[in-house]
Order: C-alpha cells, then sequence, then structure tokens
C-alpha cells in the first residue's frame, strides 16, 4: 500500500516518483523510487528478402555503440503502437510499408518502470525515402539476413537484452523462429 507519493525530478525525458510503502506483512519501504516514462515502441522489419533492419547508434549510458532495433519513445499524443512503431521505422531508416502488427505489449522492468514496451512486426517493408532521424541521432542503417541477425544475437552483438528478447518474439511471430 502507497501511503505517500511524491515527484522528486520531472523533465520531458523521465519523471523520478518517490512512494512510501508498507508490505502486505507490514514491512515499511520508503522511499520506494518508481521510474516514470512514456511507453516505449521497437520494431522487427523484416523486408521482401527476409533482411532485418538493425541501426546503430551511440548509448551514452553504456558509452558503446549498439546495434539495435528501430524505435523509441512514443510521443504523448501517440495511442497506436503500431502508428508509432511505423513512424519510427521512417524516420530512423527510411523504409515502411502496409503490413505491420502490435505483437505484444511488455513490461521493461515492473519491478522500477510504469511505462509499457510495444513491440511491432513490420513485414514486406521498402525504403520509401531517405531516413530523417532526430537531430540528436546518428544512426548507421543494417540490413542483415535473418539467419545472421540470430547469430549476432548468440554472439552477444547485439547488447540491448530487451531488443534481443524483441527481436526473438518478432522473429517467431514472423515465421522465422520456432520455440
Amino acid at each position: 500500500m502507497v501511503t505517500r507519493s511524491r515527484h522528486v525530478y520531472r523533465d520531458r525525458w523521465i519523471s523520478v516518483r518517490a512512494d512510501d510503502c508498507v508490505t502486505a506483512s507490514g514491512v515499511e519501504v520508503k522511499p520506494f523510487y518508481v521510474l516514470e516514462y512514456p511507453d516505449w515502441v521497437h520494431v522487427v522489419a523484416v523486408d521482401r528478402y527476409d533482411h532485418i533492419l538493425l541501426v546503430r547508434q551511440y548509448r551514452h549510458g553504456l558509452g558503446e555503440v549498439s546495434l539495435e532495433l528501430p524505435g523509441g519513445m512514443m510521443d504523448r499524443m501517440d495511442v497506436d503502437p503500431v502508428a508509432a512503431g511505423m513512424r519510427e521505422l521512417l524516420e530512423e531508416t527510411g523504409y515502411g510499408g502496409q503490413e505491420a502488427r502490435l505483437v505484444s505489449s511488455l513490461s521493461p522492468n515492473p519491478a522500477t518502470h510504469d511505462n509499457r514496451l510495444h513491440l511491432v512486426l513490420a513485414t514486406a517493408v521498402d525504403a520509401v525515402q531517405p531516413a530523417s532521424p532526430e537531430i540528436t541521432e546518428n544512426l548507421e542503417i543494417e540490413r542483415v539476413p535473418v539467419g545472421a541477425t540470430l547469430r549476432l544475437v548468440a554472439d552477444g552483438a547485439i547488447i540491448n537484452a530487451s531488443h534481443v528478447g524483441l527481436l526473438l518474439l518478432g522473429l517467431s511471430s514472423a515465421g522465422h523462429l520456432t520455440f
């Protein structure tokens, strides 16, 4: 049970909430910090030649370049994860298409995060325009055959743990992988 809640930090990227809680067994936990983020959306995009679209970009938190799925934070006015995912895919890679669906909506970390992470599968995507990433993004687009993508996962070349899981879910949903 939450007995008190207050925001200790807020900006456009994150809000940190401090909750004072009492567990079911009567133990007080205070403060318990909750990270409030907008929902995130990522896309497993497969082109007509069974290549996966990935983006390589510098990630400041780790201080390394990371190979990842296209996507990012949903805008506050977004209500449809599929539309948001396809917008992110188009912005970051220049690829688009009409065949897209929501595969799953998960929690990135239910212990401390209050947001959802939506996975969109887009198939038969094509290059339709030049990529137009945000000014803060410096992205390299990589088209990788499905089999080679799975080797990248197995070899640890894709280091974002949530993207590894999302990629496997997306490839399974697309019929490229059986569990």
